[in-house]
Order: C-alpha cells, then structure tokens, then sequence
C-alpha cells in the first residue's frame, strides 16, 4: 500500500447519532471516512458515501470492496447500524424477528467478513456499536439480536487475533444509562489507535 495514504475507516449507520460521532473523531484524526446506510446523503464528516442495504450479501461486499478503492485500503470498520422495537413477545411475528436479528446481527457478520481480507492487510480493526444492554421487560426479540452480535463479536476476536485485526464491542450503556455519543467516539478511536495490550498502534501508512 502506498506509504504515504491516510487511514480509511467504512462507519455503517453513519447518519445515526454514534456514527456522526465517530465520524467526527475519526475524520478529527487524519482519518479517510466513508460512510454507508440506505439513504444517498453524504455525512458531514465523510469524504464519501455509499447507499447500501447492510442486510443483503452483495451489497456489503460492494460497499467493502469500493470503500477500500476510495481509500486506497482500509484500516478499519465500524458498525453502527441498529433497529429497535419493544413490546411483548406474542406481538412479534416473524417479519420482525428477522428485521432485528438482520440489521443488528447479520450486518456485522457481513461486512466484517467481506472486510477481512482488506483488514489483514493493514492489521486493522472491527468495531461494532452493541444494542443496548439486555434483561428488559418486553425486549426479548431485541435482546437476541444483541446476544446474537455478542456471541459473534467473541468468536471473531478469538478467530481473527492470528491473522493480526483486532476485534471490539463498544456498548453505549452502563448501569442502565446511557452513555453520550462523544464518549462512545472516543471510546472507538481507544480501540482503533491501540491493542489490545494496551499499545499505540502504528499507522506506518499514514500521513
């Protein structure tokens, strides 16, 4: 890769209020921002944007593979992209299983494994935005989604720690209050800009 590039980041749900945060943080830092959702508006902090369906297979591998050519690479990805809907669990049907597990979950399966091999390259990271913290009355179908997410996330951080792409989870919750979107920005440049020991990692390609 050319040595003299910025870092590139692909945010998924970038209009939402995390990912304008993160952008911000990210595009503060020097970074190559390029945002995706389903709509054609290019966020403020992006250099680029793309309009894809996070749910569908194509389309993620699509959005990886031109945020790399945008960015001449890619350091890292950040899944913001989230669909909550509460209420008791016999006024769920199918339909709406399938929305939330899709776009909480099955996102994240699929633009991390469509950026995988970009993400080795660059010894590059995956940061997901978790749903909020589960155990709520009549949250049972989003709280699945979540567990779904987390229990991914895990495997992933074990799977890919030899293939050098650090892995994290970012909640915007603790103790049942939420946390603003300027501590979680922050909280995903900790993960982006260092290991998981601990240590500032480099970005030799980096302006």
């Amino acid at each position: 890769m050319p040595a003299d590039r910025s870092p590139s980041v692909l945010i998924s749900g970038i209009h939402s209020e995390n990912g304008f945060a993160i952008s911000h943080q990210l595009r503060r830092e020097g970074w190559f921002v390029v945002g995706c959702d389903q709509g054609s508006t290019t966020g403020r902090n992006a250099r680029a944007h793309l309009t894809v369906d996070v749910t569908d297979e194509a389309d993620c591998q699509r959005a990886v593979a031109e945020a790399a050519a945008l960015g001449n690479g890619l350091d890292c990805i950040v899944t913001c992209a989230e669909v909550r809907a509460d209420g008791p669990v016999d006024s769920f049907g199918s339909s709406e299983w399938d929305v939330m597990m899709d776009v909480n979950a099955k996102s994240v399966f699929l633009l991390a494994r469509a950026a995988v091999p970009y993400l080795a390259e660059t010894h590059g990271t995956i940061v997901a935005i978790a749903p909020s913290q589960p155990g709520q009355i009549e949250h049972a179908v989003y709280d699945a989604s979540r567990a779904a997410m987390v229990a991914l996330l895990g495997s992933l951080a074990e799977e890919l720690q030899s293939r050098s792409i650090h892995v994290a989870m970012i909640t915007p919750e603790r103790d049942g209050r939420a946390v603003t979107a300027d501590q979680v920005a922050q909280e995903v440049w900790a993960s982006v800009c260092r290991d998981e020991e601990g240590h500032i990692r480099s970005f030799a390609h980096a302006h």
